[in-house]
């Protein structure tokens, strides 16, 4: 089934899935990076508060997501988006209309749950339970939506930025949400329903079929694989300040490397999903993450602009193979009727990397460690990543698998 084949056969759910991770932009960190002076003035913040406050309300968010992301499993999904779009309304307000600073970062925190988190939960585990002929060249083509947002949005929060002030883009995005929620909310025919129902704290018999990642040794040993990408790229976006002065390169050649990481994104996504459809989401996973080993090595021999350009590019490539290869991946093994609380799991250990992250390199930094021996580090922890997650990989191609 080839990509049109698919758009053909899945339009309702394609566009309810893409508009659902589409509006997660809205809570990652290059948009909200472009708010940060102005929240920081606003809310009398030094650099350092605001960093500490930011890794705190995005530490909390995967641990909410850990525990309200499982009930899409039998939560309607229209009850659930519902509740997301209420969820980062309230977001949007609280850090836009309040004077106090703590209430001012629950609401920064409800915008990273609801964005970051919740929004990309709804429509890729959606998608995935739905189109279970095609599952890659779905994700694919679903998840197309971060790249496309990273390439449209923020070129249109600086010229907003321009000509009003920061409370009111927010309020702009805000009612552009709204306006497209509302129709999908009331008048949308294609949402699912729910898997299955709850199962009753007393009867044992449907909980105890269960998936329970995080007492099965295979889901840590393929933990690692999973949130290299996230780890690394949070860590070199926050400092990159410090890798292009290392680097001997200009703040401009990184904005160049955002544009070839959307190209990679792009080109990643629509890559893993033939592949995953064609070769299974086992021998993909075995496959996909060495461009970011090719990339991180690149950029330590070059060590100028170019290194730059080739890690973005490759980093992208991977970024984008990583939610068609991982989701299918989890079906693989696990099976789809547990879905949303497998895609919990996973989501909230990439949360938990992207706020653990920046302490990290910000300490070997500190530490006096060279920017170029940190990516020898981060080089060295996706290979140990990739050799834990072997033996499960192996598994899972062989068949060992729940569908």
């Amino acid at each position: 089934m080839s990509y049109k084949d698919v758009v053909k056969q899945y339009p309702g759910v394609l566009a309810l899935c893409f508009i659902a991770v589409f509006s997660g932009n809205l809570g990652q960190t290059f948009v909200v990076g472009f708010f940060q002076p102005a929240i920081s003035e606003t809310f009398a913040l030094t650099n350092g508060q605001f960093g500490m406050a930011y890794s705190a309300v995005t530490l909390i968010s995967g641990f909410l997501i850990f525990f309200i992301g499982p009930t899409l499993d039998w939560v309607p999904a229209r009850l659930f988006a519902a509740f997301i779009v209420l969820a980062m309304t309230l977001g949007v307000l609280l850090l836009t209309l309040t004077s106090w600073p703590i209430t001012a970062l629950i609401g920064l925190g409800l915008v990273r749950f609801c964005g970051q988190g919740l929004f990309t939960h709804l429509g890729t585990t959606v998608v995935a339970k739905q189109v279970a002929q095609a599952r890659g060249r779905a994700l694919a083509l679903v998840t197309l939506a971060m790249p496309i947002g990273e390439a449209i949005l923020p070129s249109a929060i600086a010229g907003a930025l321009l000509v009003m002030g920061w409370r009111e883009v927010w309020w702009v995005m805000l009612a552009a949400l709204l306006v497209v929620w509302g129709p999908v909310l009331t008048l949308a025919k294609t949402w699912p329903r729910p898997s299955h129902q709850r199962c009753p704290k007393g009867n044992r018999s449907d909980a105890d079929s269960s998936p329970r990642p995080l007492s099965d040794m295979r889901f840590w040993r393929l933990s690692l694989m999973m949130m290299s990408i996230g780890i690394v790229n949070t860590g070199i976006f926050v400092f990159q300040a410090d890798l292009v002065g290392e680097f001997d390169a200009t703040p401009s050649a990184f904005a160049v490397g955002f544009a070839l990481a959307a190209t990679g994104r792009v080109c990643g996504a629509l890559i893993a999903g033939r592949l995953v459809d064609r070769l299974g989401a086992a021998m993909m996973a075995r496959l996909y993450l060495f461009p970011l080993m090719a990339g991180l090595s690149i950029a330590v021999g070059l060590q100028n602009a170019y290194g730059i350009f080739a890690y973005m590019l490759l980093s992208g490539l991977v970024t984008g193979m990583q939610e068609p290869t991982i989701t299918s991946l989890l079906i693989q093994i696990w099976g789809s009727r547990n879905l949303a609380t497998l895609r919990s799991v996973f989501a909230a250990g990439m949360v938990f990397s992207s706020g653990l992250a920046p302490a990290v390199f910000g300490l070997l930094l500190d530490a006096g460690i060279a920017f170029t021996t940190i990516l020898l580090l981060m080089a060295a922890m996706v290979a140990m990543g990739w050799l834990l997650a072997w033996k499960p990989l192996q598994e899972a191609a062989r068949g060992i698998s729940r569908e």
